[in-house]
């Protein structure tokens, strides 16, 4: 059975122009929907964090949206979320390469609507139209700081001379609201008839009824937040049922936050692969030849080696490469003999095991694998234990407190 294997990997570089004339403490996330699966360190007081830090991994299930978020940290409150940078799936693999991307407002989410125009006779005998909206409910709404939000829609008629609204019930703790309400608007289109109606609205007149939904998320003793709306013309609608699932869009109200050059920018790096993968049986030959790459003389005769170099990029071969190599216990050979041949390579001294050679990745891999669960064992009873200590551990002579002793606290 063919698997499909989706990887994600690149680095998050820098941002800038995030809050203007304030110094505060950012921290990027990844998230995949609603899911975050990447956390970059805490930059600290700065307004144009470099983050530096390289991501990868394996996307353990389909998905919508890539999202890039960047928080204010608060010691005190919850973290502010301040900016995204959202990408859906379908146009991940054209973003690659090391660019600046405009932090932008994209809203997550769709609402299901149930929309009809009903002909009524008023009381007075005179022949109207009642547009009447079925709220049934919503998807993929947004996380509010990290937590399920509690959504409410507002329901508009908005025209010339009139902006009829109500609002539905607010829904606790979720995502996917189940709304199922519905409203009715008596539709008056003026003193003109459909025809004229028509060529009215095909020239862009102001004189057009629109149907609009805002969503928002319920902020109690907060301002509520926008999570995004959706238009209608009331002139696509007939007289028969009609229902769909709409895209939640941003506002389109010319407000200075949404404005372009208010928005902050964060510098990328992505790569986005998805791989058909065969059953095991089918890789055993190359399996066999690249365990055997460390007995081969020259090492560059190897089947390890001339994998590395045949790839566009190094990293795509590295991985996987070290992580057969380190389960077969084959990886410690194999580097020293690629290090010994990057000494021999090498003309200047300084310059050694600088540049981004197989020997260096390889390293630099196996530390990630290794070294992650070698430091949590090693160090983290330590600081562990420094953090829930009140003695002093302060060991600069310069900054250490008087009273206090360098050979004690060390």
């Amino acid at each position: 059975e063919v698997r499909v294997l989706q990887n994600l990997r690149g680095k998050i570089y820098d941002a800038k122009h995030l809050v203007p004339n304030k110094m505060r403490d950012f921290f990027c996330t990844i998230n995949l929907d609603q899911e975050e699966v990447f956390r970059t360190q805490v930059v600290e007081k700065s307004l144009s964090p470099y983050f530096g830090e390289e991501f990868y991994f394996e996307i353990p299930r389909t998905f919508q949206w890539l999202s890039f978020y960047i928080y204010d940290k608060s010691v005190l409150q919850k973290d502010l979320r301040i900016e995204n940078c959202t990408f859906c799936v379908p146009v991940i693999c054209f973003y690659t390469g090391c660019l600046w991307y405009n932090e932008q407002p994209v809203y997550q989410g769709k609402v299901h609507l149930e929309l009809k125009l009903n002909e009524l006779i008023t009381d007075n005998g005179s022949v109207c139209q009642q547009l009447v909206v079925h709220i049934k409910e919503c998807h993929g709404l947004p996380l509010i700081n990290g937590q399920n939000c509690d959504p409410y829609a507002t329901v508009s008629l908005v025209g010339p001379s009139r902006n009829d609204q109500k609002k539905t019930k607010v829904k606790k703790k979720t995502s996917n609201p189940q709304f199922n309400e519905t409203f009715y608007f008596e539709v008056t289109f003026f003193t003109v008839n459909l025809k004229v109606f028509i060529c009215l609205w095909e020239k862009k007149l102001n004189n057009v009824l629109i149907f609009r939904v805002d969503l928002w998320n319920n902020g109690n003793l907060v301002q509520d937040v926008f999570l995004g709306e959706i238009k209608v013309p009331v002139k696509v609608l007939r007289n028969d049922s009609f229902q769909a699932w709409y895209l939640l869009q941003p506002r389109e109200n010319g407000n200075k936050s949404s404005k372009t050059d208010d928005l902050g920018s964060l510098r990328l790096n992505i790569c986005y692969t998805e791989d058909c993968v065969l059953p095991s049986e089918y890789y055993s030959c190359l399996r066999n030849l690249l365990l055997k790459s460390s007995d081969v003389q020259p090492i560059s005769a190897s089947a390890a080696y001339i994998l590395s170099e045949v790839c566009r990029d190094k990293y795509d071969a590295v991985l996987p490469l070290v992580r057969l190599l380190l389960h077969h216990h084959k990886l410690v050979p194999f580097v020293a003999a690629v290090a010994e041949l990057d000494l021999k390579d090498t003309q200047e001294a300084n310059t050694v095991f600088r540049g981004n050679s197989l020997a260096t990745r390889c390293v630099d891999e196996m530390m990630k694998i290794v070294g992650k669960h070698y430091l949590k064992v090693t160090l983290k009873p330590v600081i562990d234990e420094i953090c829930e200590s009140p003695k002093p551990c302060e060991i600069d002579p310069i900054k250490i407190r008087e009273g206090d002793n360098v050979e004690i606290n060390m």
